[in-house]
């Protein structure tokens, strides 16, 4: 089913900086790689849409200290219904946990307890900056205090993140991933095409990269390296006109998990497709089908 495309106007501030990038960071790339390489860490609040209210007031909080930043977790549980298994939300960069608040409801009709939470430096976690890695160490904090998990939904970077935890050991029977990266690779190129970051610049963060993450972790955060290795069933949901992270890297993803299937959606991009009712109700089949 095909939607019709929203464009979105870009903010005023990204406008700027993309200039300043390409003017006075053409001649001084070395300080505004830099600057670039702490942006990468930094992450941007948004204001929670009115949409997501209703989940937000709904969830029993709690606030948990995790490596020293207080991080805001939200469990949902209808009291009416038998609870047998537990779901982990895994939310992307700059996104909240409130983001599951379309599937509250009929995953606590199906007897799902649903967990999420707000990573560091997002939502209404503490901190203002964050790394794919400190996300890896929230998905395994969830699982020691709420686990073990019998499913997961994620969308974009959180779905690389537990790739990577399940990579790690983290045992999942179903995973549902909305629009991920492939690998470390795409999210740096996303991040060249966000502030639009001429070569020069981008060459020195790169290796910045390299220097503070080491390739052996970066190659160890790679979908396509993990998911030959998975044991639980997936599905991959993407759309062809995201904008972040091309439908090929889930496309891909599938065929190298030995238990998944991929399903493509148009007109959706990378955010709106969280929410869009077909892709709801695909998810909901495959977490409701029976091993």
């Amino acid at each position: 089913m095909k939607h019709k495309k929203t464009k979105t106007k870009t903010p005023l501030a990204l406008l700027v900086l993309r200039t300043v990038y390409n003017t006075i960071g053409r001649v001084f790339p070395d300080f505004f790689a830099n600057h670039a390489h702490q942006l990468w860490f930094t992450t941007m609040r948004f204001k929670t849409p009115a949409y997501e209210l209703p989940a937000l007031k709904s969830a029993t909080q709690e606030t948990i200290d995790i490596n020293g930043v207080k991080v805001t977790a939200y469990s949902w549980q209808d009291n009416a219904v038998t609870t047998d298994k537990t779901l982990l939300f895994v939310h992307g960069w700059t996104g909240r946990g409130t983001q599951i608040v379309h599937y509250i409801k009929p995953l606590n009709a199906m007897g799902y307890r649903i967990i999420s939470f707000d990573a560091p430096a997002h939502g209404n976690s503490s901190g203002q900056q964050t790394s794919m890695f400190e996300f890896t160490d929230m998905v395994f904090a969830m699982n020691e205090r709420y686990g073990p998990f019998d499913a997961a939904i994620t969308h974009s970077v959180g779905g690389l993140v537990l790739m990577y935890a399940m990579s790690l050991g983290l045992k999942i029977n179903r995973v549902a991933c909305i629009c991920p990266p492939l690998n470390f690779d795409e999210i740096t190129n996303n991040f060249q095409k966000i502030l639009n970051l001429p070569e020069s610049i981008m060459k020195i963060l790169v290796r910045k990269t390299y220097v503070f993450h080491g390739q052996t972790l970066r190659n160890a955060v790679n979908a396509l390296n993990n998911a030959p290795k998975m044991t639980g069933k997936a599905l991959l949901i993407h759309d062809q006109d995201d904008d972040q992270f091309s439908w090929h890297d889930s496309e891909k993803i599938a065929q190298a998990w030995p238990d998944a299937q991929f399903i493509k959606t148009t007109g959706l991009g990378h955010r709106r497709i969280i929410h869009d009712k077909a892709v709801i109700q695909n998810i909901l089949e495959f977490l409701d089908e029976t091993e």
